[in-house]
């Protein structure tokens, strides 16, 4: 019965903290970054693309994952963190430094997006679909 009780107050404390992070993160936020990026890249070559390509699937991945009611408490956490470490425009390499921009923050999200991935159903193509549907 112990174990019973602490596995449900660390279930509550695991969505309190979700609540918490929500309650300073914008979704909109990083939807609107993440179109923005997708059309200044989907008419690209992979090669042009490059990282900010790159970005945008590791973005879509964790606001996938993030929007799936499956996904652990825990890792939405994790997930707010990644999404708000790339919206973040002044980090470790500020974000509007052409090329490198978003290395750093592509690179700090790599694992969680690895951590998350079967939580995610991000596709290109539905994003592609999706941004269609906004300019007609």
């Amino acid at each position: 019965m112990d174990d019973e009780s602490t596995d449900v107050e660390k279930k509550v404390s695991e969505e309190e903290l979700v609540e918490n992070y929500q309650k300073h993160f914008d979704k909109n936020m990083a939807m609107r970054l993440l179109v923005k990026l997708r059309k200044a890249t989907r008419d690209k070559p992979k090669v042009i693309a490059g990282t900010t390509g790159a970005i945008v699937t590791t973005l879509g991945s964790l606001l996938s994952a993030l929007e799936n009611p499956a996904t652990p408490s825990h890792m939405k956490a994790v997930i707010i963190g990644a999404i708000g470490y790339i919206l973040l425009p002044l980090d470790l390499i500020p974000d509007f430094t052409p090329v490198v921009g978003y290395a750093d923050d592509l690179a700090s999200a790599a694992g969680v997006v690895a951590a998350v991935g079967a939580y995610s159903e991000f596709s290109l193509e539905k994003l592609d679909a999706y941004i269609d549907q906004m300019e007609s």
